[in-house]
């Protein structure tokens, strides 16, 4: 059997043949020497081919960086382009023809249910723009953040259909229906005796010399009692109302001057308070993916103060196990807080106060008369008496403080329909001395150190940031014209009330944006120059800045500089913006059930003399 020997025209025999056998080695190398003088005669030798290399082993082509680079840019661009030709022609990728198809076919019926309900259709295809299609299918929220904010796709995908097929953006229907409202409630007119020089819904350009005016507060409490939550349309208003698309530079004047004002029918507002009110929607945001437990305020009657708890641990556990108890053996109703606290301690803690400042003023004057005369022994012992009075009455207000001192409110955690269980009601269960409760939303934001995943709060609420973009904490040009110091800023906190509650008087630290979202509220407010009438409680106690009077039924024995306060009111309607300066006194009461939401954004310094000359 003969073979082709590998590279060579030569046939050998196979071992098995007698030609191999027979063949000496010189003859076989005689053979091959033959052959190849052959092929350099006539014959063609394929040549093997060979892949040729550079130094390294590498292709050639990459002797070239930049070379190298063009290509991959080349292959890179023309991905993306032939991405974005099938996102604008069909939709991406396979099935996107199909995809477009479908949402055709919804808008179609979208069109014919609401052409049958006799009812326009305004539909906004432009769902977060070209780069949201690009990102694909998840529907980017006109205005949010980048880092703060819902970034959860449940949240995406309430505002898509809310967005797109149930309230797309219209300024116009939002200012409207923000309008009819206040239609609806009735007009707030300022009452025969409370005639400003100035037209409060047509302010001058500047604040005019007095703004706000104030009145007598007994005047106004008498009008309308601060325990009655139905409506009266003659009010003591002196601050101004402006309306946000014509007169905002006119509002951009009295921020400046850190004075009071509501500013009205403002888009990015309304907008909000159209959402939030349409029916079905907080039902769907706030027990949908988040149907979780929030915090919520419990009163036995009506009135609600703020209060640090300052009790010991033991304390707490020992109150905590006391109520916990009365519920086992039947007392379903059984809770931790008072009210307004304990009027009688208020009134006892307003002596104690008065029993320190005292006893402060005589060893400051004993400390001075020793200073001059240093060689009379019995104004050294003067001073060491008051030094005595004084060190006994700042213990005896701590004791004191300390045993009688009650919560006013609990503190509970519900869900929002829960809490809307105990809120909406009718009037028979409401009233002054029946249980109410205070419900609870906190959107942390950039609330002090890395914060903005919410960790300020169990169950915090993020989603507060896109739905409210008048409250972001937007820097330069696209600064809100609510956030004067957008960096500030201490997250957003809303309080939904149920009819008569009452948020009691108290001043703050910091500027605040208050907006109204639903229902109607009462503001009663106050000039800080008025801090010396409101009966502070002093500094040091678990509801400090707040007014130790009961505005319904004042002491007027206990607390004979309340009369000369002076005050001015305004009833806040949906979409209404409230801007209220640093340590400025605000008094609330709730005429329904509504929905309010303030953002700080810093503070200013302006009125410090005022709080400092009362205890602050």
């Amino acid at each position: 059997m003969h073979q082709r020997r590998p590279n060579s025209s030569v046939i050998v025999a196979t071992r098995n043949g007698s030609d191999s056998d027979s063949k000496s080695l010189e003859e076989r190398r005689a053979d091959r020497r033959l052959a190849a003088k052959q092929r350099r005669d006539g014959g063609k030798k394929l040549k093997r081919v060979k892949r040729r290399t550079i130094k390294g082993g590498k292709l050639w082509w990459r002797k070239n960086p930049q070379l190298e680079i063009a290509c991959f840019a080349f292959g890179l661009f023309a991905l993306i382009g032939v991405k974005m030709f099938k996102l604008l022609h069909g939709g991406g990728g396979s099935g996107g023809g199909r995809r477009r198809d479908v949402f055709k076919a919804f808008e179609k019926k979208l069109q014919e249910d609401r052409a049958a309900k006799g009812q326009p259709h305004e539909i906004n295809t432009d769902s977060g723009g070209f780069f949201s299609r690009l990102r694909g299918s998840k529907y980017m929220i006109p205005e949010s953040l980048k880092r703060i904010g819902n970034k959860d796709a449940w949240y995406a995908a309430l505002r898509q259909e809310y967005d797109i097929a149930i309230l797309p953006k219209n300024d116009e229907r939002s200012i409207k229906f923000v309008q009819e409202t206040r239609e609806r409630n009735g007009a707030y007119t300022q009452i025969a005796a409370a005639q400003t020089p100035y037209d409060i819904h047509n302010c001058p350009e500047y604040p005019p010399e007095g703004y706000p005016i104030q009145w007598p507060i007994l005047e106004v409490t008498k009008n309308w009692p601060t325990d009655d939550a139905t409506p009266r349309h003659e009010i003591y208003q002196g601050i101004c109302v402006f309306d946000y698309r014509t007169e905002l530079h006119k509002a951009d004047n009295y921020r400046k001057a850190e004075l009071p004002f509501v500013v009205r029918d403002d888009p990015a507002s309304a907008r909000t308070a159209e959402r939030w009110m349409h029916p079905g929607y907080l039902d769907k945001l706030l027990m949908g993916k988040e149907d979780i437990q929030r915090r919520t305020e419990y009163s036995p009657n009506n009135h609600f103060m703020y209060w640090v708890d300052k009790r010991s641990r033991s304390e707490r556990q020992r109150a905590a196990k006391k109520v916990k108890d009365a519920k086992l053996h039947g007392s379903d109703d059984a809770h931790g807080g008072f009210g307004r606290g304990d009027q009688e301690e208020f009134i006892n803690a307003m002596h104690l106060l008065d029993n320190l400042h005292e006893a402060r003023d005589r060893f400051d004057k004993a400390k001075a008369y020793a200073h001059k005369h240093q060689d009379d022994d019995e104004a050294q012992q003067e001073v060491q008496k008051w030094d005595k009075s004084l060190r006994d009455a700042k213990k005896a207000r701590q004791d004191e403080e300390s045993k009688n001192w009650k919560p006013p409110t609990e503190n509970l955690r519900m869900t929002y329909l829960e809490w809307l269980e105990h809120a909406n009601v009718t009037d028979d269960k409401l009233g002054p001395d029946n249980p109410h409760w205070y419900f609870r939303l906190i959107g942390c934001g950039d609330m002090g150190d890395h914060t903005a995943d919410g960790s300020c709060d169990k169950g915090s609420s993020e989603w507060l940031f896109d739905e409210l973009t008048f409250f972001q904490p937007r820097l330069g040009e696209r600064r809100p014209f609510y956030m004067i110091e957008p960096q500030q800023q201490k997250g957003i906190h809303c309080r939904f009330g149920m009819k008569g509650v009452i948020a009691e008087n108290h001043f703050d630290l910091s500027r605040n944006a208050i907006a109204l979202l639903g229902g109607q509220r009462r503001y009663i407010l106050a000039h800080p120059n008025q801090c010396n009438n409101m009966n502070l409680l002093p500094r040091g106690h678990p509801s400090a800045r707040h007014s130790a009077v009961d505005w319904a039924n004042p002491d007027l024995d206990n607390f004979p500089t309340f009369p000369k306060a002076h005050v001015n009111e305004i009833v806040m309607q949906p979409g209404d913006v409230l801007y209220l300066p640093t340590n400025w006194f605000h008094y609330i009461v709730s005429l329904e059930l509504n929905f309010q939401c303030n953002t700080r954004s810093g503070g200013e310094r302006l009125y410090r003399k005022e709080v400092n000359d009362c205890g602050f």
